[in-house]
């Protein structure tokens, strides 16, 4: 190798350096969010149901993701200068056992999550749209209730921080559900089998 050649090299390294440097101090720190502060504590009485949460693969991540529902709503995207605190299984989990009460009962309560995205339906008007199946199991992994869901909250901006506020939104509002639904397999004495 030449002196010349090595200069270059040199001169190139240092060039590269600097640029990432430079680029490091001029890019703004990425936003994290979480669904905000704990929420009260179960009212409800606890039930003898355990909670088994499942995000598809793609969306248990920290990326917040977004579809362009008037563009290409088959199209999964995700914010480059925002992400949630953990992944969103992780966060989504924590939120429904703390409204849930976090049971350890005999029965299982599934919720496969196939949807946790903001939807852009124009430009400038989104949603947070939370969906997939609930399945509640008795002791013996015998199906006692099984049904879709599908939640949607509005956004209040069209952006990271409003796609954040619908999806935890969403996830509250879901929580409230699944403890309704659970109330009235209770009164229905379908929850029996699981003490």
């Amino acid at each position: 190798m030449t002196f010349a050649t090595t200069g270059r090299l040199a001169a190139c390294s240092l060039l590269l350096t600097l640029a990432a440097c430079a680029g490091g101090r001029g890019a703004p720190p990425a936003a994290t969010y979480d669904f905000g502060p704990r929420l009260a504590e179960a009212s409800a009485a606890a039930r003898p149901v355990s909670l088994e949460l499942r995000l598809a693969p793609w969306l248990d991540t920290p990326a917040v993701n977004y579809r362009l529902a008037y563009d290409d709503a088959s199209r999964l995207m995700a914010y480059s200068q925002s992400r949630w605190a953990a992944p969103a299984g992780q966060l989504l989990n924590l939120r429904l056992r703390q409204q849930l009460g976090g049971g350890n009962g005999g029965c299982a309560l599934r919720l496969e999550v196939d949807e946790f995205t903001q939807v852009f339906d124009s430009p400038t008007q989104s949603r947070g749209v939370l969906q997939g199946r609930m399945t509640l199991f008795d002791k013996q992994r015998k199906l006692i209730f099984e049904r879709p869901f599908s939640v949607e909250k509005p956004a209040p901006s069209p952006d990271a921080r409003g796609g954040v506020v619908a999806l935890s939104l969403a996830a509250d509002a879901f929580g409230q559900e699944i403890g309704r639904r659970l109330a009235d397999l209770e009164r229905e004495a379908r929850l029996a089998p699981c003490r």
